[in-house]
């Protein structure tokens, strides 16, 4: 289909079809990679009208990394060996992802970005040169699409709650006590090290900004999901892949960062920025102990 010039319709549904197939083979799928991500390559090579097939084939490309960084590098320096007509586009792929960050919608095509965010912030030293040129705006990006989550997802337990028939009171989240709250002092000591680190007055509480704020930012906040997400996958099927925590634990991994990645990270954040960082740890913790 994708060879075949059928339609970008038809064409983001097969590079769906890849991904599910990807995620659910994982492993017994090594051999062909380097044929999915060539086809992906090609496929970019040729002009690209929607952003719902350009998603989509990132979204590929995202998903191989996650399962396996060493595997995706591989993969793709072979395919661009292999075929040289290949390579722009790879080389290409990091900054096309991170500028269409903004784009991804819905639920699940949120959280393959968050996890392949993740992935970078602890990806191994010795693939920061390939990524060297998007180090600055990891963070921002998954600022972005985390907040994106947490709409998303407040939207619909919001439809939920409205279907249901139990007393209101029973499906208000709890608070975080104080005794609650010391289990997130991990997570705010890697913000401590931030420059210029928010003073706790500035911090706009549980929430990801003030009231205002937030009627801005969901007046260019796209709740729909795509069609593609109805497609199932192991990231719906397991309850233990959860991108806050992985976040969270990315994080702190960067305590112990001694090559210097945990500063380029770090150096061009805002104050706001760094505040919407503490606010989705914040987040992360809530969630955390309404799961139980």
């Amino acid at each position: 289909v994708i060879v075949n010039d059928l339609g970008e319709d038809s064409e983001a549904h097969a590079a769906k079809l890849i991904e599910v197939i990807i995620l659910q083979c994982q492993d017994n799928m090594s051999v062909a990679l380097p044929a999915i991500v060539q086809l992906m390559a090609q496929r970019f090579q040729r002009e690209i009208v929607t952003s719902e097939l350009r998603l989509m084939l990132i979204q590929v490309f995202i998903v191989i990394l996650w399962l396996n960084p060493d595997r995706f590098f591989q993969t793709l320096n072979t395919v661009a060996a292999n075929d040289p007509s290949t390579q722009s586009t790879i080389a290409n792929f990091f900054n096309q992802w991170m500028t269409d960050c903004e784009l991804f919608a819905g639920v699940h095509d949120r959280r393959v970005s968050a996890l392949g965010l993740c992935t970078l912030l602890r990806i191994d030293s010795k693939y920061y040169s390939a990524i060297s040129n998007i180090v600055p705006k990891i963070l921002p990006n998954c600022i972005h699409i985390y907040q994106g989550l947490i709409k998303t997802y407040q939207h619909n337990n919001d439809d939920e709650s409205n279907d249901d028939t139990e007393d209101d009171d029973e499906s208000v989240p709890s608070e975080i006590d104080d005794g609650e709250d010391e289990n997130i002092t991990h997570e705010d000591d890697f913000l401590e090290k931030l420059k210029g680190k928010v003073p706790d007055h500035e911090m706009t509480g549980d929430g990801l900004g003030d009231d205002n704020q937030k009627d801005d930012d969901d007046s260019d906040f796209d709740i729909d999901e795509t069609d593609l997400e109805s497609y199932s996958t192991v990231l719906e099927a397991n309850e233990d892949i959860d991108e806050f925590q992985i976040f969270c634990e990315s994080l702190q991994k960067l305590q112990s960062d001694t090559t210097g990645y945990n500063q380029a990270l770090l150096q061009n954040l805002t104050a706001e920025q760094r505040t919407q960082i503490q606010n989705i740890i914040r987040d992360t913790e809530k969630r955390k102990q309404e799961k139980g």
